[in-house]
């Protein structure tokens, strides 16, 4: 039997992707780690920070050195980084395809003959729904519901790379929730790369979380990252139902500095970050609100830092999820002056993670002294306990 390998890098709506892709070789390829031989290596790559381009070529050059040995290998390349630099990509040495975001579904196809017309990303207004059975190496099942985003933030690539936004049908979004269900996912995660713009004609993202309910044998539903200005009053109040809806929640604050969010492009300020919070714990007391914070965004001063700091150890947060600000060629933020030197933009994350694991100490301190239940789907056994992920984002043992 021949074998395929794929490496996936980024973000889980990417994990999604690189599934649907491997879903076209079941039937006939083995599926092999990446490190092993094979007679076709697919990178799926990833460009949101320097360092995953720095690892997509990385990934591309141990696919090279493979071919070197065996010049009958297929190497095929997709994915944010080599829909941004395609170029770069053909460069690194003989690779056979550069498909596009918005045609990873068809890369069998292409393999097989097809032809690959590689397009830009602003052309993408389709959603191409295809469905799947299975994820790659994971026990909680990603939905992607929902691509691209228009917002196009000072210092992100993304936009760029994945087009404007469009959402799968609510239909064929219960029509994946079933698969899952039916394969053994018991939990689903709902994504995309701007999970807040999901809209099926008049159908949001709170119109859909009544639809997913439905799903016999769904337990439990979580949100991925979204956006803070596209919350609504309507979804929070959706989710504080409970039931299957897990009161957990990813905010993409990014600053706690009204100034360098207003030069990043974002649609809120720090007083709409407390109301939001205030109005989430209001309905769910005991949720878990994580944030996404970039240090060392251009002109970042010590005082800007220091608002951030602020902010966040005011805020009731459970964690956080901290990057420094990586360099995007061809968006604003990377012709800004005052850039600001790594030295000090490792020393502020420092200081963020150490805050976040304080968060992480104390929130974990409340669910344990409130006494609150946690459901989780088991993950894994560990010499004699089961693993799991809480409803509330803490992990289990039991």
């Amino acid at each position: 039997m021949k074998k395929v390998a794929i490496a996936t890098l980024g973000c889980k709506t990417n994990s999604y992707e690189s599934a649907l892709i491997i879903s076209s070789f079941a039937d006939d390829y083995e599926v092999v780690d990446f490190d092993q031989a094979a007679d076709i290596y697919i990178i799926n790559t990833c460009t949101v920070t320097g360092r995953t381009d720095y690892k997509s070529r990385n990934l591309i050059r141990k696919a090279l050195k493979h071919k070197t040995a065996n010049p009958q290998i297929r190497i095929v390349v997709t994915g944010c980084y080599s829909q941004r630099h395609p170029q770069d990509v053909t460069a690194l040495g003989s690779i056979d395809e550069v498909v596009d975001n918005q045609n990873k579904d068809r890369i069998r196809a292409i393999l097989a003959g097809e032809e690959n017309i590689f397009s830009d990303a602003a052309s993408a207004f389709e959603y191409r729904y295809a469905p799947i059975t299975s994820m790659l190496e994971r026990s909680r099942a990603f939905q992607k519901i929902q691509d691209g985003c228009g917002l196009f933030c000072s210092y992100c690539a993304v936009s760029h790379a994945r087009g404007p936004s469009r959402s799968a049908t609510v239909a064929e979004v219960l029509e994946q929730a079933r698969l899952f269900v039916a394969n053994g996912y018991a939990e689903i995660v709902l994504g995309g790369v701007n999970l807040g713009l999901y809209r099926d004609r008049n159908t949001d993202l709170a119109g859909l979380i009544p639809h997913l309910r439905e799903v016999e044998g769904l337990q439990l539903l979580r949100l991925s990252s979204m956006e803070p200005h596209l919350f609504n009053d309507t979804l929070i109040e959706e989710m504080a139902k409970g039931g299957i809806a897990c009161p957990h929640f990813h905010l993409s604050l990014q600053s706690g500095s009204d100034r360098i969010l207003k030069s990043m492009k974002r649609r809120y300020n720090t007083d709409d970050i407390q109301r939001l919070v205030q109005k989430i714990l209001g309905a769910m007391p005991n949720a878990a609100i994580g944030a996404d914070i970039i240090t060392g965004y251009p002109s970042e001063s010590q005082a800007d830092f220091t608002q951030s700091l602020s902010l966040i150890r005011e805020l009731p947060l459970a964690y956080l999820h901290v990057f420094a600000y990586s360099k995007r060629p061809g968006t604003p933020a990377a012709e800004m002056p005052k850039q600001i030197p790594a030295a000090i933009k490792k020393e502020r994350s420092a200081q963020l993670l150490k805050l976040s694991a304080q968060k992480t100490a104390a929130y974990t301190g409340q669910i344990i002294d409130r006494k609150v239940p946690l459901r989780g789907i088991v993950e894994a056994h560990q010499d004699r306990y089961a693993t799991f992920t809480s409803d509330h984002y803490i992990r289990g043992y039991t």
